[in-house]
């Protein structure tokens, strides 16, 4: 009864908004400069096919995908390979590199291409947020991190889980991540993601609670990932001065962005209705006003909040 109430308050919740979602034409790419890219290790040379090799901030140098599989063949990601391991790169006190790597079972893969790594808890270690999926009981936002093997602080460092979130149920039933804020000012990061983004999509945040990753807000009608895509980046946040942190994010069809932040003590707001696209929208890049959009018709818009 409750999760029902908390998902039909996305229907009842009356905005106060003082911000509109602007949708305005755009330069190619919204005239953002063009990112940098590192070049990777070469020990993330026989990574999972298609999938991104990120750089750390603080513990890791570099992590990245690896043992490509097909024992899991959902292809929700456009190829039925996953990834049966996950590896880091990491720095010795005596300051060589050494590679940490993390086995999966037999039932289970790391269904993304991308890692997502942040420092969740404030403690100067990089986290890392990366779909699970089980054969079984379907997919799981799981957070994992460097840990030392012992007690001893000079002991080697294992790649480890951290936090893990419910999975989604059944077998082939995905979830995409959205990214991290503190989206009910408390003062921690949160994470969201979308559940289902292909058969009803649940936004959900996360508190981060290890060895859980705790479910406190969902609502309906939202869709970052179109199936068979690679593209993972369908949403973006955006913290506009002095509030709280805001999902720009398709509604299922893909033709309309919601615009939605969670508002203590437990109601989300939103404009009064979704802002219509002129096309499907293909991909989202973060800008600091909003988004930019790139269409089916190959236009490009910029996605604005504006008072």
């Amino acid at each position: 009864m409750r999760r029902f109430a908390v998902l039909l308050s996305f229907a009842l919740a009356c905005s106060t908004w003082a911000m509109d979602l602007i949708l305005s034409v755009a330069s190619v790419a919204c005239n953002a400069p063009p990112a940098s890219f590192l070049s990777p290790p070469a020990a993330a040379k026989n990574r999972l096919p298609e999938s991104q090799v990120v750089r750390g901030q603080n513990d890791i140098r570099w992590a990245w995908l690896g043992s490509p599989t097909l024992r899991y063949p959902h292809a929700a990601l456009g190829s039925p390979a996953h990834a049966g391991s996950l590896h880091v790169l990491v720095t010795n006190p005596s300051g060589d590199a050494r590679e940490a790597v993390l086995h999966l079972p037999l039932l289970k893969v790391f269904e993304d291409r991308i890692l997502r790594l942040v420092d969740l808890d404030g403690d100067g270690r990089d986290e890392i947020i990366v779909v699970q999926s089980d054969a079984l009981q379907g997919s799981a936002l799981v957070v994992l991190g460097l840990r030392n093997a012992t007690k001893d602080k000079s002991s080697p460092l294992e790649l480890v889980e951290l936090a893990r979130g419910p999975n989604t149920g059944s077998t082939f039933r995905w979830l995409n991540p959205v990214g991290v804020a503190d989206f009910d000012g408390d003062g921690h990061l949160d994470v969201a993601s979308v559940t289902t983004p292909h058969i009803g999509g649940v936004l959900t945040l996360h508190h981060y609670r290890p060895p859980q990753l705790v479910p406190y807000a969902k609502t309906m009608d939202i869709s970052n990932h179109r199936m068979g895509a690679l593209e993972q980046s369908l949403a973006v946040i955006v913290t506009p001065p002095g509030q709280r942190p805001t999902v720009i994010v398709p509604d299922m069809t893909h033709r309309a962005l919601h615009a939605l932040r969670w508002v203590a003590p437990g109601r989300w707001e939103e404009m009064q209705m979704p802002t219509p696209a002129q096309d499907r929208i293909a991909r989202m890049e973060h800008i600091p006003e909003g988004a930019c959009l790139l269409l089916d018709n190959a236009s490009w818009w910029r996605a604005t909040l504006r008072p």
